[in-house]
């Protein structure tokens, strides 16, 4: 039995990404299906965990400005999209301080979005602060950090790594 290739070839590698992008355009196109499903779903699943009312009670103490879907579905798609982002990035930024700081990127603007939300239930509920920390939240699930992150390290970014920028192959 012949032992297979550690790494997948180049029309293999470019499959994967033109799937994985392919992916994430569907994802958002089919936002709307993708969180009834997910609602639906979890809605189930809570009642047969019996935690159904428990839910309801959170989702109830959660201002309507903030969201008016279930916390768990809309959760759940943000790790379905965030990962999706994650493994695309992971395919286009092969070099590994890269993908540490694409991970910072995400991570730092996450922690923004947080503190946001944080000092404005500290502060009182706020117009600015929530639609500040819902248009950095839609931007983080987005398409455009994946595209301005890989434009940026492959025209140069990368040397501030110690890594030589790189030709898309």
């Amino acid at each position: 039995m012949a032992a297979l290739p550690q790494h997948p070839s180049r029309a293999t590698h470019w499959l994967l990404v033109g799937g994985l992008v392919v992916l994430l355009l569907l994802i958002g196109v089919y936002d709307e299906p993708i969180l009834q499903f997910l609602t639906s779903t979890w809605q189930e699943a809570l009642a047969v965990l019996g935690l159904k009312d428990y839910a309801d009670s959170l989702q109830q103490g959660i201002n309507g400005g903030i969201t008016k879907r279930l916390l768990p579905a809309v959760a759940t798609y943000a790790v379905l999209y965030l990962s999706t982002c994650f493994l695309l990035l992971r395919l286009l930024l092969p070099d590994a301080g890269q993908w540490r700081l694409a991970l910072l990127f995400y991570a730092g603007a996450l922690a923004m979005y947080a503190a946001i939300v944080v000092l404005n239930k500290f502060t009182g509920s706020t117009e600015w602060a929530y639609r500040l920390s819902r248009q950095l939240l839609d931007f983080v699930i987005s398409p455009l950090p994946v595209a301005g992150l890989v434009v940026l390290f492959k025209s140069g970014l990368g040397t501030a790594v110690g890594t030589p920028p790189q030709r898309l192959p």
